[in-house]
């Protein structure tokens, strides 16, 4: 099906409007919090270098020019505003190292493991889902039921602490923290290195499947459930149409947009879960980043790591809305 331009151009407006929207309200709100970063890093460092405390005043005014902080709040804004343009987000105020540096290195680790994780854990969740709902399922798969409805409402932080408890810190047979053995050399191309690595992320990826599955089954049995009552359905098989055919084009595609349309929403919520569990495992991704970049009170660094995160967001939910006339048929672009 062919995409009309008119329509790809107002959702790429409206897509620019939303990480406007975003940056500005990630500009704003750490500035509300009526903290001083300036003030708190040189006490930091007075505490632990032994500089004299007569000393940070001078120091303050200094980093304060050094970071911009100095000028009016609206000349920081336009500032900030067209350096996120040239994806220019200053340095960190813990280690002056280039924000864009850091974030460079984080993100990958953080679109290998959440974009792993979301997609097989919304593949395995809606087919287990639609299997359990649909009539004549086997044993197998309604037992597995009680089991996905405990996991759907469990945080996937929790189930981090229970996986490292049993299987790393009793069992040892996966790591406790980090994203490769510190001892080993870091090579590219080496096999054996790409293994670790994937033992490191074993944990984490598991905790967000587990808690993510549970979520998107119960969501598509309950939406099915629903559909299987509906008199198309009941006429489909009264035509005695085959029973594969009924499931998959009748039953699964007519709740695959909803289904789709809650990924769509659900993203904030899979990143924000996705921050908790890097944070539980040390693992180096965005929201480990994040959490020190707050902790520290960084603006630039926190501004960069959340600007990121929704630019993702953003896109992704910009894909989800174009594929939707795959999905369903009966909407129209030219109707939108």
């Amino acid at each position: 099906m062919r995409v009309p331009y008119k329509y790809v151009a107002r959702r790429v407006v409206y897509l620019i409007a939303v990480v406007w929207v975003a940056a500005t309200l990630n500009f704003v709100l750490p500035r509300l919090a009526g903290r001083d970063p300036v003030m708190e890093r040189l006490i930091e460092m007075s505490g632990s270098g032994g500089r004299r405390g007569e000393w940070i005043t001078e120091l303050a005014e200094s980093y304060r020019e050094w970071a911009g902080l100095n000028e009016p709040l609206w000349q920081q804004y336009v500032t900030y505003l067209r350096n996120m343009l040239h994806m220019d987000f200053g340095r960190s105020m813990m280690n002056r190292r280039p924000v864009l540096d850091i974030v460079s290195y984080a993100l990958p680790w953080t679109l290998g493991l959440l974009g792993t994780t979301t997609i097989l854990a919304f593949v395995i969740g809606t087919v287990l889902g639609a299997f359990s709902a649909w009539p004549g399922a086997s044993r197998l798969v309604n037992a597995f039921v009680p089991v996905l409805m405990i996991l759907s409402v469990i945080p996937p932080f929790i189930i981090a602490l229970i996986l490292i408890d049993l299987l790393a810190f009793r069992a040892k047979l996966f790591p406790l923290a980090g994203v490769y053995t510190p001892s080993r050399y870091i090579e590219l191309t080496s096999l054996d290195f790409w293994l670790d690595v994937l033992r490191h992320a074993a944990l984490p990826a598991i905790s967000i499947l587990l808690a993510s599955i549970g979520t998107w089954a119960m969501g598509m049995r309950g939406m099915l459930i629903t559909v299987l009552g509906q008199d198309f359905i009941t006429f489909a098989d009264a035509k005695g149409l085959r029973r594969p055919r009924l499931f998959l084009g009748y039953a699964v595609r007519n709740v695959m947009l909803p289904q789709t349309t809650a990924l769509a929403m659900s993203l904030g919520t899979l990143v924000a879960n996705a921050t908790m569990v890097e944070i539980v495992f040390g693992y180096p991704g965005l929201g480990s980043v994040l959490e020190r970049a707050i902790r520290n009170f960084d603006y630039n660094l926190i501004q960069g790591c959340v600007f990121f995160l929704i630019l993702g967001i953003a896109i992704a939910t910009f894909i989800l809305d174009l594929i939707y006339p795959w999905l369903d048929p009966r909407i129209r672009y030219e109707k939108v």
